[in-house]
């Protein structure tokens, strides 16, 4: 029923000539890439317990929080991918209530860092907040 209802909401913005709410765009599929061909990229991990590090925290170039992990991967990789790679540095991420929260921290057009809550992940599933 959910698809039926995206359906014609698409078609009242399309005849319309409005663009799609982002709710309704198609999400652009990403190649698969070749691992053994292709550099993994560096992701700046920062774990906290408790929540997330706030936009202060990522103020000053140079002085982000120091509980960093470094973590080589590839742009297709998946958030449970990411959380395994956490669980083994992060003992405290390992615990059977461990509840892991994923967030973008980017600078914005202004050059004020912004935190974007993305995914909870818990250890027997992932869920969007």
């Amino acid at each position: 029923m959910a698809g039926v209802m995206e359906s014609r909401q698409a078609k009242t913005f399309e005849t319309r000539g409005l663009p799609l709410p982002p709710s309704s765009r198609p999400r652009p599929r990403l190649e698969p890439v070749d691992r053994e061909k292709t550099c993994p990229l560096l992701l700046r991990v920062f774990t906290k317990v408790g929540g997330h590090h706030t936009q202060e925290d990522f103020a000053v170039r140079g002085k982000e929080p120091k509980d960093e992990v470094q973590i080589y991967t590839w742009k297709d990789a998946t958030l449970r991918e990411l959380t395994d790679l956490v669980k083994e540095v992060a003992p405290e991420a390992r615990k059977r209530d461990a509840k892991l929260s994923f967030a973008f921290v980017y600078p914005d057009k202004n050059g004020r860092y912004v935190v974007r809550q993305v995914r909870t992940n818990t250890n027997t599933s992932l869920s969007y907040e």
